[in-house]
């Protein structure tokens, strides 16, 4: 049978379609292992610079395309969400989450306007570096969730997150790169 959609009635007995490949299930340098391993380097090097607004473009998060589970995870609590069937997250918990999973660094503008890597995500050392406090009730930076993080980092404006997260969000799903700059490499 070719690749591609099988459609057939409920009422036919019609053995099922062979279950998809597996990564190891083809011999190393065949085709598909190429291009397997090209369509990884695709999604691994693609990434999408954006500033966050508070600090004038001083202040920059590069994402990279999330592994197929965290993408599905995203789309079933989008769904949910705008469903509002069963236990949705709040649009806030949706945009931390694609903010969290998706940032690979946070990057600082130098005056020549060239950025330079923090080597910081959303934790507690990106609030040192900064010179912003820890929560209320935190004495350690190792204990402080991304969700405080991305909370002082964006001043408290989960307005400004969550427009954040959808410019994040419409470049994961293919669209333009909205306040952004893209890149085919790191």
């Amino acid at each position: 049978m070719a690749p591609g959609l099988n459609v057939v009635a409920a009422d036919q007995d019609t053995p099922s379609p062979s279950p998809p490949p597996r990564a190891d299930d083809v011999p190393p340098g065949s085709v598909l292992a190429r291009l397997r391993e090209r369509a990884a380097a695709q999604r691994r090097d693609r990434t999408l610079d954006v500033p966050i607004d508070a600090w004038d473009g001083q202040l920059v998060v590069r994402y990279r395309m999330p592994a197929l589970e965290d993408a599905d995870r995203f789309a079933d609590q989008g769904v949910r969400f705008a469903a509002g069937d069963g236990p949705a997250p709040s649009l806030g918990g949706l945009s931390v989450d694609v903010i969290a999973t998706c940032a690979v660094t946070v990057l600082g503008r130098r005056e020549d306007g060239e950025l330079e890597d923090l080597e910081a995500r959303f934790t507690g050392k990106l609030l040192g570096l900064l010179g912003l406090a820890l929560p209320p009730g935190v004495e350690d930076p190792g204990d402080v969730t991304a969700r405080e993080v991305i909370e002082a980092v964006f001043f408290g404006s989960w307005m400004a997150v969550n427009v954040h997260a959808a410019n994040v969000i419409e470049w994961l799903q293919g669209g333009s790169q909205p306040m952004g700059e893209a890149s085919a490499a790191t």
